[in-house]
């Protein structure tokens, strides 16, 4: 049932409208948050999710109680008892957005975003799958085990991957973790470790690198939020040496790919199981049990090259060429294609690629590598549901009530003037941290702490860039370890493992790295 056509909406949707009017009026006396209850569904998502281990079920739960606490608000009790289970259903569908109501539009509906990151998530699994079953994989991985020289050398091949391919945080998940996974079985190395350094050189590095995937976002933020900055990647280079947190999650990457760390917490347990061969991840596996074809190692460069080079050229036209004002002066505009389009034909070709060279070499026959191929999207089916439900319950915390929670506000609401000059930049990291873990999104922290943090810090005139990068710094963190973030959802199915088992092992680390970062921030901030 999707909203707006359940009994009483019509209540609703005026309540909204008169909300947005008093917003133009600066005159607003409607609650556009729901104080600490705001926080309440992302609590019960995230503490269902580390205690049972179910995923899917814990997005249900934080959706359903986000919808209750709404409706309640919004209808009565008793209406939201009525309605939970068509609420429920109504905030995943979701409705599309309407400027003129003011309406944002949360879930499937409310664009082209969420039915293209499945699409996505999808093709993924028919391209892993055709790689595996057509031998190119294990022939790849049997070359490289050759060349990377141990454990050591394959995890540090794979952070040397994950950071190259900074044109796309799910791109480098997704293709690294297909390269890496059969190398990391061979070596009797966990598959969780595998998932950690693949989320650990995704959204860090795409912060880091201003030709990143990311790039016109954060250019748009240095703009708008710091008044000397006039072009915006010039902005971002100087929140480099300030931006901790990525560039020590970075460094901690390679110190425990080389044991120059050791392994410890969860992890370390994880390590132990994989050395003693006591793991299956036969759930995981988008390959088929059946015995691999005799392929070689070009049956998986070709297609997975196709990949690469396609995401490369594409993301560093449209995100880094076309937004720089030397390339606009001379008449290079981006290409209408957003990130999720690149991806999508990134994956295409790869299949196309992959199609021809398999039938063409008689390694298979068409219709078995449409059968292959089909088999693989099933397999993808539950992460894409997992997105879904993750960015829906993320909507819903960051967008006003009515439609959403406005857990953004109330924390907005509980930062604004309560912060100390010489902490903020601290302050600005862990509350960002804090907000990304509980929303999954690293976005959605910027667009919400940029305009708080920056003015504050020019009015006592501190250092903007070094706050600038403290934002960037506290929203990375939600988005590399939450497990609501559709980034570490897609480093778990790049790695192939249980996701709250990555999620878990990974937290440790993480935390151990925001630890050293919150005081690297704190030092900087009061020199």
């Amino acid at each position: 049932m999707v909203l707006g056509t359940i009994p009483g909406t019509s209540r609703y949707m005026s309540g909204y409208v008169k909300i947005i009017q008093n917003k133009e009026a600066s005159i607003m006396e409607e609650a556009v948050h729901y104080g600490i209850l705001s926080l309440l569904p992302a609590i019960i998502a995230l503490g269902l999710a580390i205690w049972s281990k179910r995923v899917i079920e814990s997005l249900l739960a934080g959706i359903l109680s986000a919808s209750l606490i709404i409706d309640i608000a919004t209808e009565g009790f008793t209406h939201a008892i009525l309605y939970a289970i068509p609420n429920l259903f109504s905030k995943i569908v979701g409705h599309p957005a309407d400027s003129e109501a003011g309406l944002e539009g949360i879930g499937i509906l409310s664009g082209t975003s969420l039915p293209k990151i499945f699409i996505v998530v999808l093709l993924l699994g028919a391209f892993i799958k055709l790689l595996d079953k057509s031998g190119g994989a294990m022939a790849f991985g049997d070359w490289l085990t050759k060349k990377v020289k141990g454990e050591q050398g394959a995890q540090t091949a794979t952070g040397i991957m994950g950071s190259l391919l900074f044109t796309s945080a799910y791109f480098s998940s997704l293709a690294t973790g297909a390269v890496f996974r059969p190398i990391y079985d061979k070596l009797k190395i966990s598959r969780e470790k595998l998932a950690f350094i693949l989320d650990s050189t995704s959204a860090p590095i795409n912060t880091l690198v201003p030709v990143s995937g990311w790039v016109a976002y954060m250019t748009v933020l240095m703009e708008e939020n710091i008044p000397s900055v006039e072009n915006g990647i010039v902005g971002l280079f100087k929140t480099i040496p300030y931006n901790f947190y990525n560039i020590f999650m970075l460094v901690f990457v390679f110190l425990i790919a080389n044991k120059v760390i050791k392994d410890y917490g969860p992890m370390k347990k994880a390590e132990k199981k994989a050395k003693k061969g006591e793991v299956d991840y036969s759930e995981f596996e988008t390959g088929s049990t059946d015995e691999a074809k005799d392929g070689t190692v070009a049956d998986m460069l070709w297609p997975l090259g196709v990949s690469i080079v396609t995401l490369v050229v594409l993301g560093l036209w449209n995100f880094t060429l076309a937004s720089v004002p030397f390339f606009k002066g001379l008449g290079v505009s981006s290409i209408p294609l957003g990130s999720r389009d690149i991806l999508i034909l990134s994956f295409s070709l790869g299949l196309i690629v992959a199609f021809i060279k398999f039938v063409s070499s008689g390694l298979m026959e068409a219709d078995e590598f449409l059968d292959i191929a089909e088999d693989g999207t099933k397999s993808a089916i539950i992460g894409g549901m997992i997105i879904v439900l993750a960015v829906t319950l993320g909507g819903l915390l960051q967008a006003d009530a009515p439609e959403g929670l406005g857990a953004a506000k109330y924390v907005e609401s509980l930062v604004a003037g309560n912060i100390a000059p010489a902490i903020l930049p601290t302050a600005v990291f862990i509350i960002g941290a804090f907000m990304g873990f509980s929303m999954g999104t690293s976005f959605g922290v910027w667009a919400i702490m940029m305009p708080i943090a920056l003015p504050i810090v020019l009015a006592t005139g501190g250092n903007p860039f070094l706050a600038a990068a403290a934002v960037l710094s506290g929203g990375t963190f939600g988005d590399h370890c939450s497990p609501i973030s559709d980034t570490t959802i897609m480093s778990s199915i790049g790695a192939g493992c249980d996701h709250m088992k990555h999620v878990n092992t990974q937290l440790p680390y993480a935390l151990t790295v925001a630890s050293v970062s919150a005081v690297a921030f704190l030092i900087a901030g009061l020199l």
